[in-house]
């Protein structure tokens, strides 16, 4: 007897479907698909196909790229990340509108639907989003690139499957690779660039410290305009005295024969 339950039970469980959370299940018999979408949980469909489908954000790896740049330089490489997610609740019209186009990758629990047709819809957006930036600075414009990407091909979508089928959440340019001839001349023309910011600085430096040689000497050429200036006035004698006194060593002077005035007068 517990031999038999335990068979009918595998039996039982063998009939039975789980939908893992963050999946929907779609419906279909006899190649039929059902519109009504089935919630995550445990069903039993002895009598019935179920299809997990994934309604996660997933990653589109689109890698090994060539496309060319606005001046028809093609890139040696371009691996491009772009995650995408379906409105569960269009699954099964999905499922219809491209009955072949469902994908089972590995460690993925779900089917991915819609997938080629979305990749081929990714490679163009990539393509037109390269061939609006040049060569020589589409390697620093990757997070203009992606947003780029992801518009045009949320774009392409709404307007080729329909609005609200799927959403293109975000997309990352991990691997841009230009032409090695043109990689060289980029590094060059980086250095060259280098070495004429370093000559401006050196340049700058030098034009300040002429600049402060010329203000040094303009305030040593206006102090002996001043000094002079005043030996030449009518207080000149006395401008004189007063330098000698500055600078007398306490021996007093004599007279000068001949009765010649001395240089520092006692009275």
């Amino acid at each position: 007897m517990k031999k038999l339950l335990a068979i009918v039970f595998a039996l039982f469980l063998s009939a039975c479907s789980q939908i893992d959370t963050g999946n929907i299940g779609v419906e279909s018999t006899l190649g039929q698909v059902k519109k009504e979408i089935m919630q995550p949980g445990v069903y039993f469909t002895l009598f019935k196909r179920v299809t997990e489908v994934s309604a996660k954000e997933l990653p589109l790896q689109m890698d090994n790229m060539r496309p060319q740049t606005a001046d028809k330089i093609t890139l040696a490489d371009l691996d491009v990340d772009i995650y995408v997610q379906i409105d569960p609740s269009k699954a099964a019209e999905i499922m219809t509108r491209w009955p072949g186009d469902l994908t089972y990758l590995k460690d993925e629990e779900g089917a991915r639907v819609g997938l080629n047709y979305v990749t081929r819809q990714a490679r163009e957006a990539i393509y037109n989003g390269v061939a609006k930036f040049g060569s020589a600075t589409v390697h620093t414009e990757r997070s203009q690139l992606a947003a780029g990407i992801v518009a045009q091909l949320q774009k392409d979508l709404d307007e080729s499957a329909g609005k609200g089928w799927f959403f293109v959440r975000s997309a990352n340019v991990r691997n841009l690779v230009t032409d090695p001839a043109l990689e060289a001349n980029i590094k060059l023309a980086a250095n060259r660039q280098f070495e004429i910011q370093a000559k401006d600085k050196e340049i700058e430096l030098a034009t300040r410290e002429a600049q402060r040689k010329r203000v040094e000497a303009q305030g040593d050429a206006d102090a002996i305009r001043v000094r002079a200036a005043a030996i030449s006035t009518q207080g000149g004698a006395e401008y004189v005295q007063l330098q000698a006194i500055s600078k007398w060593n306490g021996v007093l002077p004599t007279t000068q024969a001949g009765g010649a005035t001395p240089f520092l007068n006692i009275k």
